[in-house]
């Protein structure tokens, strides 16, 4: 596992962002997205990087919807991957949303991805339904919920007497 440092992302880490998207994902979101979340949805989309000696190493992207956490994004550059950085970066959109007084996260993800299903399910999300052809190849999504603080976080904090 790799300690990574985690804090916001401004408009100053877009070309990492997308690098890292580009390498992460098959179907990367278009860099005009992420430019114009980071540009103009500032207080609205939170970024979130992981840092590794200062480097861009992964990233997540959630907003608010009502009372729950909307997980829209998160990529770990390959050469970082299986050093939990996916894991810190969910507990920290996790903590984004306790702050804003959510009640839950929600995401999508790919059918077909099982390492970010499994990652997921390890924090206390579970699959409540399919959503047919969610992504632009015709690819069926789950969609995925789980409490706010996230189970796995609660358990762990109330064996060791420790808080976040």
């Amino acid at each position: 596992m790799l300690l990574v440092d985690i804090d916001f992302c401004s408009l100053a880490d877009l070309d990492d962002i997308y690098a890292i998207e580009e390498a992460a994902h098959g179907h990367p979101w278009p860099y005009e997205i992420i430019e114009s979340d980071l540009r103009h949805k500032t207080g609205q989309i939170f970024y979130i990087g992981a840092r590794w000696n200062g480097v861009l190493c992964g990233f997540g992207a959630c907003r608010r919807e009502k009372s729950s956490l909307k997980i829209m994004n998160l990529a770990v550059h390959p050469d970082f991957r299986r050093n939990k950085i996916g894991t810190q970066l969910l507990i920290a959109m996790g903590e984004i949303g306790i702050r804003l007084g959510c009640k839950r996260a929600t995401l999508e993800v790919r059918i077909t991805n099982y390492a970010a299903q499994l990652l997921y399910e390890e924090l206390g999300f579970r699959r409540i339904k399919v959503i047919p052809h969610y992504y632009e190849d015709s690819e069926d999504a789950f969609l995925m919920e789980s409490p706010l603080p996230f189970p796995a976080i609660s358990v762990a904090t109330k064996n060791n007497g420790t808080h976040l």
